[in-house]
């Protein structure tokens, strides 16, 4: 939905993307499916360069906007 990655890192058993647009950086946390090794989102955490609540409420609805445009 939100395309490549801007980096990933290996962190057994699992992986995090994370995606960077402007002063927002999006990390999302993947595990892999115990029986069928795919992996899945476990967690996400939405970050402004500024460490507001204002904010993450931006780069919330920054990142949601670049998704629906995608889509």
């Amino acid at each position: 939905m939100l395309g490549a990655p801007t980096s990933e890192e290996d962190r057994p058993p699992g992986k995090r993307w994370r995606y960077r647009d402007g002063q927002c950086t999006l990390d999302v946390q993947l595990y892999p499916d115990v029986q069928t090794k795919q992996f899945g989102t476990l967690a996400y955490e939405v970050k402004s360069d500024d460490n507001t609540d204002e904010g993450k409420r931006v780069c919330m609805a920054q990142l949601q906007s670049r998704a629906q445009a995608r889509h």
